[in-house]
């Protein structure tokens, strides 16, 4: 898939004061030494209060004046959440008004932590089959609503924060490279799981109507329980192969990518996909220590930092990779 794009312009937001890891251990039985050393996370940042759509607005305007542009010549706008602040109306709809996009049509997009790469993925497809000029990505998450705070194993690891890139067609250049690849396993779907609601209880089912149990045992309700182990094993398998795969349809080799910006989950995984691909850990880009895992928004909070602290340079070829709930998985090449 060749044809003229760019990335024109990126944001990202972290919300609040950062949370050290330290400051688990005033409820629960941990410390610093017990989750760096796991995880390789020191601190996350966690929302104050502040709503979803607030955070994603905080991160769009961020991207819509660093690609140079009115909102108004936005012709579509992409969210990537699992923590929406409302069943409607969609967040990518209350970005709009608030940014005064009058001109795009919107849509949400929920796939977990593989969110961003599939959201970059769709407006590519848009922006290649319709006169679209330019598409909005965002990426927010507020995986503070989800947490359980009484689970040591999976509390520290989460924070929150958004991430948004304008993605455009270039009417100058020649053609760009690209190549995508995606894949999911809906067997290991109880592998990450959280509620959304509780099941239906209205005025027209009989009082003694037994509720249907839910599809997966999951007693934590809302809350996100993982089988960590099995998440493990299956990123630290799926993410190099999906990096092989892009990079197989691209014809080129591993070396010939500037950088690999992957989901921020755990320093361990991202240590052994980096093994084997068989590449230097320098060339996985990390800022897991500082942010935790913000889901789908880790792999745009990471492309902005690197690109506004000038770590990321035109023309350097970058491939994004991600796993996530479903179970989902996927990369992608592109050219910044």
């Amino acid at each position: 898939m060749n044809f003229a794009y760019k990335i024109l312009g990126t944001g990202s937001y972290l919300p609040g004061p950062s949370v050290e890891n330290e400051r688990f251990s005033e409820f629960l039985d941990t410390s610093d030494e017990w989750i760096s050393t796991r995880t390789g996370i020191s601190r996350r940042h966690l929302s104050q209060g502040e709503p979803t759509w607030k955070m994603g607005l905080h991160a769009a305007t961020a991207a819509v004046e660093a690609a140079g542009i009115d909102a108004r010549e936005i012709g579509l706008i992409i969210v990537s959440t699992l923590t929406p602040d409302y069943t409607t109306p969609i967040l990518s709809c209350i970005l709009q008004k608030e940014l005064g996009a009058v001109n795009a049509f919107c849509f949400d997009v929920n796939e977990a932590c593989t969110g961003f790469i599939q959201c970059f993925d769709i407006a590519m497809r848009y922006l290649m089959t319709s006169d679209i000029r330019h598409v909005l990505i965002v990426s927010a998450e507020s995986l503070s609503k989800l947490v359980d705070y009484s689970d040591r194993r999976s509390c520290v690891l989460f924070g929150d924060g958004a991430g948004a890139v304008v993605l455009s067609r270039d009417l100058k250049s020649e053609n760009t490279p690209y190549e995508a690849f995606f894949g999911a396993d809906g067997e290991l779907g109880g592998a990450i799981v959280g509620e959304a609601f509780p099941p239906a209880r209205h005025p027209f089912m009989p009082e003694d109507m037994p509720v249907e149990l839910t599809r997966f045992d999951h007693p934590s309700g809302r809350h996100i329980a993982m089988q960590g182990q099995e998440v493990y094993r299956f990123a630290t398998t799926k993410m190099p192969f999906s990096v092989e795969k892009v990079l197989a349809r691209a014809n080129l080799s591993v070396d010939q990518i500037d950088r690999i910006i992957p989901h921020q989950a755990n320093d361990r995984i991202l240590q052994s996909a980096a093994k084997r691909l068989g590449i230097p850990s320098e060339k996985m880009v990390s800022h897991l220590r500082d942010m935790g895992n913000t889901s789908s928004a880790s792999i745009p909070i990471c492309l902005d930092q690197e690109v506004r602290a000038g770590r990321i340079k035109r023309g350097e070829k970058l491939i994004f990779a991600g796993f996530g709930g479903g179970l989902t998985y996927g990369a992608l090449l592109c050219e910044y």
